[in-house]
């Protein structure tokens, strides 16, 4: 039997799954429409088109607001034109308004486009289920008042749209019908929508004040003092006691907020009849794998992403580095490199063949040449069986550039400085993971790259270029375990690739390559 809570689980996190390939679209023509902090209200109006769209509409499908917060909302995008009035309190789009709201999901549609999850015969099957459920939605007889759910069925662009977007559609339908479902549930027990949420909150255990509630809920537009009002009002009602300035469910309160969960699951899981059991399972089944599919997609989405910024960081600091690079005699291709690796590698020694551990590609001997180079000039001393060590001015030559460089990067604000922060912090994440995770069993790369890092603690950006130069690391552990096991040289492997790209066919062209 399947539990057709926890596949609602799974769609809405299917859903979420496609949102970074279209949130970055979608938010440049959210921007571009003028209207970026209300914009949401245009859904509405357009939901409603071509019947003008009234404040009590607004306020009955957004009861958890302040009264007023709606008539701020329609009277802001009044005054930018994108709606006119339509008598005291009713709206309406003007093609200024239409044609904003119309773009704004003409652009996550064009995100979606470049996604297909699954192959087509397989998300036909997975549209074909999900549009089942809806269809069979909106004809039931509960709730009565459909309106978030009748109002998302404008943005379905059709049968000639794309799987995604599709599957998109039918899962924003549906948590849009959640939304109706709750509503239908609640009103009953004659309470407001703040009141209700406040409620909510504390069935959840994340709030207890109405300090808590306005500082969680500031988009609701309601100041303490309402939910002051509403605490004490579920307090006489036997929903909540208070306790030292808080408040707490009893079990009526309890009782109540159960009960509203079990009608909401009620009204929402009916158009799911539609659906056998077997059914039921085949959406699970494709639903799964999608949300797998666009995992996997988003990860290596963001992985091109974080090799593009590796790529650009040494151009943003070139003017700074590249003098004291010339000055240190560290210019000389490979020079730097080489260096680096020394350090990284400590406190063993640098040779030729550990650099092959990570770089099996490249002819020993270049590194060789490399190796006898930097010990003639002073940065390395030659040791027995070809390894090498720094020398003190080798050592202060390398510092005094990776200072130079993690400094400049530390001057420069992409992101404003709290952005940023979330961001390293997000990749020392990442690269935590990496190190514990039970493949490749040789971390060497990632390890020595980690080990390498300089102990000064640097600003944000410097640390996520560290980060950076980890998952490089890492990646290279990963790739060298994907193909030792076929037992082919480094080169005869690389030669592979390039074939495999399109990039080279003889011996003439990888040489020259």
């Amino acid at each position: 039997m399947i539990d057709k809570k926890q596949l609602w689980i799974l769609a809405e996190e299917t859903m979420r799954a496609f949102a970074p390939f279209y949130q970055e679209r979608m938010q440049k023509a959210i921007q571009d429409s003028g209207a970026p902090d209300c914009w949401f209200g245009l859904i509405y109006v357009r939901g409603s088109d071509p019947q003008p769209f009234t404040i009590e509409r607004f306020q009955a499908m957004s009861p958890y607001n302040a009264p007023e917060r709606p008539v701020e909302i329609l009277e802001e995008l009044a005054q930018l034109e994108l709606l006119e009035r339509v008598g005291e309190n009713a709206y309406q789009l003007t093609d200024l308004g239409r044609g904003a709201v119309e773009a704004i999901f003409e652009a996550a549609h064009q995100g979606l486009d470049v996604i297909e999850p699954l192959p087509t015969n397989e998300m036909d099957q997975l549209n074909r289920l999900l549009h089942r459920i809806v269809e069979a939605t909106l004809a039931a007889p509960e709730p009565e008042e459909k309106w978030a759910l009748a109002y998302s069925r404008w943005t379905d662009p059709g049968a000639g749209a794309s799987g995604s977007v599709k599957t998109d559609q039918y899962l924003t339908d549906l948590i849009r019908f959640r939304d109706d479902a709750h509503i239908a549930a609640w009103k009953p027990y004659g309470v407001s929508g703040h009141a209700w949420e406040a409620l909510t909150f504390i069935w959840r255990g994340e709030a207890s004040t109405a300090e808590e509630l306005a500082e969680k809920l500031p988009f609701r537009a309601h100041p303490v003092k309402d939910y002051q009002e509403a605490l004490e009002d579920l307090a006489a009602r036997g929903w909540l006691v208070e306790e030292a300035g808080t408040y707490q469910l009893t079990e009526k309160g309890k009782q109540i907020r159960e009960e509203a969960e079990e009608v909401t699951d009620r009204h929402f899981f009916v158009g799911w009849a539609a659906l056998n059991q077997e059914e039921l399972a085949q959406l699970q089944d494709l639903l799964n794998r999608t949300q797998e599919s666009l995992r996997t997609a988003t990860l290596s989405q963001s992985w091109d992403l974080a090799r593009e910024l590796s790529g650009a960081i040494p151009a943003a600091v070139r003017e700074v580095v590249a003098p004291l690079v010339e000055e240190s005699g560290l210019d000389k291709p490979g020079f730097f490199y080489i260096l680096l690796s020394a350090h990284r590698f400590e406190p063993d020694p640098i040779s030729a063949a550990r650099m092959g551990i990570r770089d099996p590609y490249t002819n020993p001997e270049q590194y060789d040449n490399l190796l006898n180079e930097l010990a003639k000039v002073g940065f390395l001393a030659s040791q027995e069986g070809g390894e090498y060590r720094f020398t003190d001015e080798g050592r202060i030559a390398l510092q005094e550039v990776n200072h130079a460089f993690y400094t400049r990067l530390g001057e420069l604000s992409p992101l404003p400085t709290e952005e940023l922060a979330q961001l390293e912090g997000l990749m020392s994440k990442i690269v935590e993971a990496s190190l514990d995770a039970a493949e490749p069993d040789d971390k060497w790369c990632i390890s020595t790259s980690h080990q390498g890092h300089p102990s000064q603690k640097y600003a944000h950006l410097a640390q996520v270029d560290q980060h950076l130069d980890d998952l490089n690391a890492f990646r290279d552990d990963v790739h060298l375990a994907a193909w030792k096991p076929y037992d082919v040289s480094g080169h005869a492997w690389e030669a592979l690739t390039f074939v495999w790209r399109g990039e080279a066919s003889t011996a003439d062209e990888l040489t020259e390559k």
